[in-house]
């Protein structure tokens, strides 16, 4: 109970906690005041803080602040210029230009310049430089400060609001002097400069001991003298970066000293000390701590293009696994539901209704068990489907069979809907594992590589459309992938415009997945699982015949969905490679096409057809043609099939042949 009231306070705690800790940042940065008297820093911070009770508490402390640390004068600006920032933030809150980062910077400049520029109408140059460049810097600050709220703690832009916030309230310690010569605000700026140059490159370390120099210059009114001491002690010690920390704060000591020899009326003998106090409290402080803290983080390399897919291959399967696999569909609705809501309706009100449901309860239930399956079937009832026993003592059988025929229609309709909702549920999940499938496909064809000399070829191929059509319901494609060779044939559904629409669409689809690198078996099963869904709405279905052949290897895979026989000629010996998979559209989602793996040769031949050449019923003298063919054109054998096709069935149907010959010579040809 203690824990978990602990727990419930915390949020209290922090409540508390920000609104006090933006009060006391606001009232010491009022002590951060440059030379002049110009307070940038609080300013900032109260432009950042916004308006509401932010902005509120940033006033507060800086209204505390002016009274404390400021004379009566610069106090009474400082407040104008505060309150001004406050009602700004207020009156532009809700406009889109309060959203954008230089509106607020722009903002607290203005406000600043407007309620100075009063005092310096009669001032020389050198006093309207000193209040633009506190402006200046109130601006840049604002942008730093807002950082801090709004990005994450790990972030950048939040590290160099972080840097600036600290070198501001170090500022405000600046002026603070011991024995004369010694200033703990300096020596804990010099301090800053060392351990952020243990972690940064050369340049980025002499921006920052630039940066930590000019607040420093500031404060004291000095030309830029610490800006250009701290800023090389800091590029020098950055060089040292990979060394021994106790090295890196020697250079950073000693660069100090000897340029404290050219700077005036600073006190050298304590500039000395100020720079080893800050090469000790480097080698006190655990340095890698801080380059965790202060570094700037070089960019992580970007992913490559593989490892995206694989990246997005695998969150897909994550995705499949989590929701889908092992999940048990909603069982059917049982029949049972149909006599009880017909019942519900007419044997209610009967005066033989106890005797039926509760006397006879058995009987009652035989007579509607046998009569079910005949009911279900035809999709109405009678009453020749009930048993005499059943209807010779029913009082309202005619009521009671009207009543049953209204809840079969939408008994049958529910089923109905069930059925086509666990079908589209189902084809849902297979995309997601198929997408999956494709990604990781994708990932791989990224970066394979070919080996071996790639084996060259002749295509011959040809296209015949039915008796009567203008257009052939059969379409073919051959193209390469790399070192893949497709050769891709699809037979419409029936024939004509219908048939080679559907047939090119799905070459053409299929041919945009290979070429995008995606591997066969699952470019086939997504084709397969759209055009199931299409035939849904009416579309229609197509036969898939495709070879993928590696051409540095001579593999090959011949896919089938529904297709034709296909046929091998190897040193005059021919084989048939039969499919028994239905086509495209009608193969359930869930499997594969048929699979046929084959080695390929020099000499070898490869033919694929349509079933308006021959089917697994009637190829024997298909067989037998090319048992005997010693010719070495793939168009001659192509033009031969088709004559002798055309003379043993006519044109009663679409003709496509496509013939694949791996030559001897290596040479490539495409007819």
């Amino acid at each position: 109970m203690k824990s978990i009231a602990q727990t419930r306070s915390i949020p209290q705690w922090r409540q508390i906690a920000v609104p006090v800790g933006r009060f006391l940042l606001t009232f010491l940065l009022s002590a951060s005041q440059t030379a002049d008297g110009y307070t940038p820093w609080a300013l900032a911070m109260v432009c950042a803080a916004g308006p509401e009770l932010s902005g509120l508490t940033c006033l507060a402390g800086a209204a505390a602040g002016a009274l404390v640390f400021l004379p009566f004068q610069p106090g009474l600006r400082y407040l104008a210029t505060i309150i001004l920032i406050f009602c700004a933030n207020t009156a532009f809150y809700d406009t889109r230009f309060y959203r954008k980062r230089w509106f607020r910077s722009i903002l607290a400049a203005i406000a600043m310049l407007l309620v100075q520029s009063v005092y310096l109408l009669h001032r020389d140059a050198a006093q309207w430089a000193q209040c633009i460049t506190a402006a200046a810097l109130c601006a840049v600050a604002s942008t730093a400060f807002g950082f801090l709220q709004e990005e994450k703690h790990d972030s950048a832009p939040f590290r160099r609001g972080l840097f600036l916030l600290t070198v501001a309230l170090l500022m405000a310690a600046v002026p603070i002097m011991l024995a004369k010569c010694f200033s703990p605000g300096r020596a804990l700026a010099a301090a800053l400069a060392l351990l952020i140059a243990g972690s940064q490159s050369p340049a980025q370390g002499a921006v920052c001991g630039m940066c930590i120099g000019f607040a420093v210059d500031l404060a004291m009114a000095t030309p830029l003298s610490f800006t250009a001491v701290y800023g090389i002690a800091s590029a020098l010690a950055a060089l040292l970066r990979e060394r021994s920390p106790f090295l890196r704060a020697l250079v950073f000591c000693s660069t100090t000293a000897l340029l404290s020899l050219f700077i005036q009326d600073t006190g050298r003998i304590g500039l000395i000390g100020e720079a080893a106090f800050a090469g000790a409290i480097a080698l006190t402080i655990p340095v890698r701590r801080w380059e965790r803290r202060l570094a700037i983080e070089a960019p992580k390399p970007e992913p490559t293009f593989q490892i995206l897919l694989e990246r997005s291959a695998a969150a897909f399967r994550d995705l499949y696994d989590s929701f889908f696999r092992g999940t048990i569909p909603s069982p059917p609705e049982n029949p049972s539901v149909i006599f009880d809501r017909a019942a519900e309706q007419v044997c209610r009100y009967c005066v033989l209704c106890s005797n039926c449901w509760q006397k006879n309860y058995t009987a009652t239930y035989q007579a509607f068990n046998s009569a079910c399956p005949g009911m279900l079937k035809r999709g109405q009832a009678q009453s020749q489907d009930f048993p005499l026993t059943f209807t010779s003592h029913c009082v309202h059988l005619t009521d009671f069979i009207a009543a049953l025929n209204a809840e079969i229609g939408r008994f049958l309709l529910r089923r109905q809907y069930h059925q086509r909702l666990l079908s589209a549920r189902q084809q849902a999940q297979e995309q997601y594992a198929l997408l999956g499938d494709l990604l990781s496909s994708s990932a791989h064809q990224a970066v394979a590589a070919s080996t071996g000399a790639p084996l060259g070829y002749r295509i011959g191929s040809s296209l015949r459309p039915k008796e009567g059509e203008k257009v052939c319901g059969d379409q073919l494609a051959v193209f390469e992938v790399g070192q893949t060779l497709y050769l891709l044939l699809s037979d419409g559904m029936g024939s004509g415009e219908s048939a080679h629409r559907e047939a090119a669409m799905t070459v053409r689809l299929l041919r945009q997945f290979l070429e995008a690198g995606i591997d066969a078996l699952p470019a086939l099963k997504t084709l397969n699982t759209a055009l199931s869904l299409r035939s849904d709405d009416g579309g229609g279905f197509t036969t898939i015949d495709l070879l993928a052949l590696q051409r540095g290897s001579g593999t090959a895979t011949l896919y089938k969905y529904g297709a034709a026989p296909s046929y091998c000629k190897r040193t005059g010996c021919v084989s048939r490679i039969n499919a028994q998979s239905l086509p495209a559209g009608l193969q359930g989602g869930e499997a594969p096409p048929e699979r046929t793996q084959l080695s390929l040769q020099a000499g070898n031949y490869l033919v694929m057809v349509s079933d308006g050449i021959a089917d697994a019923s009637s190829d024997e003298w298909l067989q037998n043609l090319l048992a005997g063919w010693n010719g070495s054109d793939p168009n001659a054998l192509v033009s031969l099939i088709m004559r002798e096709a055309r003379q043993r069935r006519g044109m009663d149907d679409d003709c496509a042949v496509l013939v694949l010959y791996l030559p001897d010579d290596g040479q490539k040809k495409q007819v």
